[in-house]
């Protein structure tokens, strides 16, 4: 069985990326059309992306990968994995009969591309979840073993409460994770602020000057190296003017 789920891409960053990906492999290969199905939970294929001609037309969890030949169009396929297991595929349709090898190179590698893109969410979902049990099973083993070694000595004091207070404060202080996020986020909420005024200011000159996104870039660099300023402070120059 099979149901559509409407995407917005430009709402998530890792499908718009995906998005983007299967468009330029698209016009690399001179494909006609692509989609994107994953598997849900109840096994019911989703569309998750799609643009150009419809390439796939699967009825039921059992995906069909690699090169066939369906209702006038040749559809190169590629299995989506988590952990391996088929989570779900992507396809690539031509008009014609047969693509050929050259054209389902360029797919093979892109493919590729597309797969890492997919999997950076989930697996960085997993890697830190696996962080975040282990730091807190070091701050419970930290925390557990003094406050059991303060109660063999007869019964919490009066300075033994004061004893406990003070090393949870320093054993949760000290979690890792808590710890490495805190630092990393000002500068991860940084690099998205600069990256997205650079897009900005790349779309400006491409429209004030005619000019492709490759040379807007590069511009923009060219500015940034000239004035030794952050390439942030010449794209807002960039919008401004």
């Amino acid at each position: 069985m099979k149901r559509d789920l409407e995407v917005t891409t430009a709402a998530d960053p890792t499908w718009r990326s995906i998005h983007t990906l299967a468009e330029f492999a698209m016009r690399a290969s001179g494909a006609d059309g692509y989609a994107l199905y994953e598997i849900d939970d109840a096994g019911e294929l989703i569309l998750r992306d799609s643009t150009g001609i419809p390439v796939a037309d699967p009825t039921d969890s059992n995906v069909t990968t690699g090169l066939i030949f369906r209702d006038d169009i040749t559809v190169s396929s590629y299995p989506l994995r988590a952990e391996d297991a088929v989570c779900g595929l992507f396809a690539f349709g031509f008009r014609e009969q047969v693509a050929d090898k050259e054209r389902l190179a360029i797919l093979d590698r892109l493919a590729l591309v597309i797969q890492a893109v997919y999997h950076v969410p989930p697996s960085t979902v997993r890697l830190a979840a696996r962080i975040s049990s282990l730091d807190a099973e070091l701050a419970s083993i930290k925390i557990s073993e003094r406050t059991a070694g303060l109660l063999t000595k007869g019964g919490p004091a009066s300075e033994s409460v004061e004893t406990v207070v003070h090393h949870v404060k320093n054993v949760l202080q000290g979690c890792l994770l808590g710890t490495t996020l805190e630092r990393l986020l000002p500068d991860l909420e940084d690099l998205v602020a600069e990256r997205r005024l650079v897009v900005q200011a790349k779309q400006a000159l491409q429209h004030k000057h005619g000019i492709s996104e490759e040379e807007a870039y590069l511009q923009l660099r060219h500015r940034s190296r000239a004035s030794r300023r952050r390439l942030r402070e010449v794209a807002q120059e960039a919008l401004a003017g």
